[in-house]
């Protein structure tokens, strides 16, 4: 009953027809989802003030936005080819580097890091300890570690 009324009075406050539709679809849906009895005499008011909170909530949520994207500085780099060597060579090394590992401490720390998988997860399912599981992550990444850093 309400629905154009509400769109147009959002659309003189902010020009925009598609935001003016999704404030008055959301309006109604909220009061749809909590169940609220509006009486379409009474309540009209109620109406027009929920939705130029929201707007005003969707005003502000956009300014932060547009603050955000403004502060975000993007540095243009010249040297892409050589960046792209230098994930090649990044790669190699950590091929080179898990070929290095034994076979137990590299499955222990693919399981942990390309399988997301937790410690203890990882000690059920191989039948050993959880410190065992920390000691073989720990000589993983230094192996990792003295290989990449070099």
């Amino acid at each position: 009953m309400h629905f154009d009324a509400i769109r147009r009075y959002i659309y003189y406050r902010c020009s925009d027809s598609e935001l003016a539709s999704d404030i008055a679809q959301d309006l109604f849906t909220k009061i749809w989802e909590k169940n609220k009895q509006v009486n379409p005499l009474k309540d009209k008011a109620l109406l027009y003030k929920m939705a130029s909170d929201m707007l005003v909530s969707r005003m502000r949520r956009k300014k932060i936005e547009i603050n955000y994207t403004n502060s975000v500085i993007i540095e243009k780099s010249s040297d892409l080819p050589d960046r792209d060597i230098n994930i090649a060579q990044l790669k190699t090394s950590y091929i080179n580097a898990l070929s290095e590992m034994t076979e137990n401490t590299r499955i222990t720390y693919l399981m942990s890091r390309e399988e997301d998988m937790k410690y203890h997860e990882i000690a059920d399912i191989l039948g050993i300890g959880v410190k065992a599981v920390e000691k073989r992550m720990s000589a993983a990444l230094e192996i990792l570690r003295k290989k990449l850093l070099n």
